[in-house]
């Protein structure tokens, strides 16, 4: 390889890998198209720098983790020795971090190795706009004052600050005629802070002030101009006329372009660590943290941007219904909707759908077909905006919504790059609390296994061996009886094992699922015996759900309705003891009528009232069964769900957690609460409303 003087551009590869240099080497000479590129090499920073001293380099590229000097502290050599040349970090060991350290010691760009031979077309491509940037702006900066001066307006004042003179520049310029300024006082043109001019004009005519003085002011448009404000940057020089009067030479460049070019590359830069800094807290946080880290990252971000509101969105596919889970406001406004249907923007969700950010300017841009959009908008006062989907394994989970309140916006592509990295660092994170706290309900599901087999299962096989050395030793069989009681207790446990740790799993395809027809097929499923009734109330409805794991969730709360409520007592309150048992009385006529009841009869023989009765229907966010059994009594409703919890000696303790696992899955929840007042039993209520933070692929939200 030759030595690339005459090359086009000449770039410096550092790595401390030599068969890695040699090979993107090959490739960086190849993929630079027409450009005429030679990459020379260095396998150290040391080595690095003395070549930079004694070699034309138009771009460094270097590796981060080396050995000595790594890729942060070579860059910091360069920048004391060449603050502008092109520098790319192309490192293997990426991370946030990493890159925004990069970026704040100097790095031009900052990319990634990856697999494949495809990276170095894009790193060939990232060296040559980098030196084609850097080319540029060191001839706008060498040939710059030269045009400074040829556009730069000149104008002469009198004694008294007055306009003697004005060339057809600054009439251009400043949208004044000739005739109008002429005897104006260069003041009564000054838009801000007209005595810092005063002060400076006095400076230059006075005996022993400074020869020349440079300033940046705002000038008030003349009648002509096409500005509505304008910046300038000028310069005042004081000399002796031949006559020796007192003249002041002046001149004036509009600069207010290059203010706002330089305005918006500092806002931009700005708002690039705010976005680095925040996508490191959210990385960094703790489950109980995150919902916290995303609100402080929305009003980080806003508070750069200057927006008025934020708010992160959890979206539902099935019913086509976003839910506000997090916001920020930088002020009193309105708030956006707890909830958005399709039907009320249907222009912005169906962008949403592709992946694709909606941006505009002003509510006022929406094309006709998005009216119901720009009505939804209209209501909360919106008046620019950009929304980004939030993605995960290629569905549409949620969006993030930046908006202004009134006025319009404008955007530039930077700014919804950035905003739409912000939704996915927020995605990210999200999904990252959900795989979390299922690797959690997973190890607790694991731990309670070890439990149950340790335990619960240690016991009846302890019966069951007991009794079966008994029946040897004694050559008795009916110890054998008790040992199968043993056996046909760990039968029931481990069903009911296995199935709470299949009904753990997360719901995947649902339908639309009619509750009522799944409640009378569940009741029919469990052995109620011959006098449990069920009433089901009208307006249950439909909500979409497993239907085989659904009506598994009703049969659990039916049997465990039964198991609890065969044992209670419904004589008259005077013949039941304190604690729900029979007392007896010993009076034939009661004995032969618990006697009926016993068989679901009276004591004349006409049918008694039911033994139990169990009532499902509706509530506002959900449905409800409940009974007329014993109940929970109040410090116990929040431990029912627990494995092992049961009060029955027949009770495996899982059955309700079943059923809460079952709720879990369809992103529903149950709760235990206080009993109806005409059943004084046990109710449990289901919240199909409820959406928990963390991203789902699907989740379910009532309308």
């Amino acid at each position: 390889m030759d030595d690339g003087s005459g090359a086009d551009i000449r770039v410096l590869h550092v790595d401390d890998e030599p068969s890695l240099t040699d090979l993107v080497s090959i490739f960086l000479e190849r993929e630079a198209g027409d450009v005429d590129l030679s990459v020379t090499t260095s396998n150290s920073g040391a080595e690095a720098l003395d070549r930079l001293r004694t070699e034309r380099i138009d771009c460094v590229v270097s590796d981060y983790d080396m050995p000595g000097i790594d890729g942060l502290e070579f860059l910091r050599a360069v920048r004391s020795e060449h603050p502008d040349l092109p520098f790319i970090l192309f490192t293997g060991k990426g991370s946030e971090e990493v890159a925004r350290d990069a970026f704040r010691v100097g790095a031009t760009d900052y990319m990634q190795k990856d697999t494949g031979t495809d990276q170095y077309t894009v790193l060939a491509n990232r060296v040559v706009n980098a030196v084609s940037q850097y080319r540029a702006k060191a001839a706008s900066e060498r040939y710059g004052t030269a045009i400074e001066v040829l556009d730069s307006a000149v104008y002469s004042l009198d004694s008294d600050a007055r306009f003697s003179s004005v060339d057809g520049v600054f009439c251009e310029l400043t949208g004044y005629p000739r005739s109008e300024v002429l005897g104006k006082r260069f003041c009564d043109i000054v838009e801000e802070s007209p005595e810092d001019i005063a002060e400076m004009f006095d400076a230059i005519t006075s005996p022993d002030g400074p020869d020349t003085e440079g300033f940046e002011v705002v000038l008030s448009p003349g009648p002509n101009s096409a500005h509505d404000d304008l910046l300038c940057e000028g310069h005042l020089t004081a000399r002796q006329t031949d006559d020796d009067e007192l003249n002041v030479i002046g001149t004036l460049q509009d600069v207010t372009e290059r203010r706002r070019h330089r305005d918006r590359i500092h806002y931009e830069t700005r708002l690039k660590d705010a976005v680095l800094d925040t996508s490191t807290s959210l990385m960094g946080a703790e489950a109980d943290e995150i919902g916290t880290k995303i609100e402080w990252t929305l009003q980080t971000v806003g508070e750069v941007t200057e927006l008025d509101r934020c708010s992160v969105y959890l979206y539902d596919d099935e019913t086509n219904v976003a839910a506000r889970m997090h916001d920020w406001q930088g002020g009193h406004y309105t708030d956006h909707p707890d909830r958005i249907s399709l039907e009320d923007a249907r222009w912005l969700v169906e962008r949403l759908h592709r992946f694709e950010n909606a941006c505009l300017h002003s509510v006022s841009d929406l094309p006709p077909e998005a009216s119901d959009t720009k009505r939804f908008l209209g209501i909360v006062e919106t008046g620019g905006f950009v929304t980004v989907p939030m993605v995960s394994k290629w569905s549409l989970v949620g969006f993030v919504v930046f908006d202004v309140v009134g006025e319009g916006r404008s955007w530039t592509d930077t700014e919804v790059d950035l905003l739409r990295s912000v939704g996915n660092n927020i995605t990210h994170t999200l999904a990252r609390q959900r795989r979390e706290r299922e690797l959690r309900r997973q190890n607790e599901r694991l731990e309670e296994f070890a439990s149950v087999v340790s335990h619960d299962l240690r016991n009846p096989l302890n019966v069951a061996k007991g009794f079966v050395e008994l029946a040897r030793d004694e050559d008795d069989v009916d110890h054998l009886g008790r040992a199968l009681n043993g056996l046909t207790r760990m039968d029931t446990l481990l069903n009911d094992v296995l199935t709470l740790a299949r009904q753990g799993r997360k719901v995947g395809e649902t339908d639309s699922v009619p509750i009522e027809q799944v409640v009378e097929r569940a009741w029919k499923a469990v052995d109620t015996g011959d006098g449990a009734e069920l009433v089901v109330e009208d307006g249950l409805g439909t909500t979409p759900a497993d239907e085989g794991r659904l009506q598994q969730a009703f049969e659990n709360l039916f049997r465990n309705a039964i198991e609890h409520g065969s044992t209670v007592d419904r004589r008259a309150p005077d013949t039941v003891s304190e604690h729900g048992a029979a007392e007896p009385s010993g009076s034939p006529d009661v004995t032969a009528e618990l006697e009926g009841r016993t068989n679901g009869q009276s004591a004349e023989g006409s049918a008694s009232t039911p033994s139990l009765s169990v009532r499902v229907g509706p509530t506002e966010t959900g449905f409800f069964v409940a009974d007329d059994g014993p109940g929970i009594p109040e410090d116990e409703r929040d431990v029912v769900f627990e494995h092992g919890h049961t009060t029955s000696e027949s009770g495996t303790g899982f059955g309700l957690s079943i059923v809460e696992s079952i709720v879990e899955a369809h992103g529903w929840e149950i709760s235990a609460t206080a009993p109806d007042p005409d059943l004084g039993g046990a109710r449990f209520e289901f919240d199909l409303g409820g959406v928990r933070s963390e991203v789902e692929p699907r989740f379910s939200l009532s309308d």
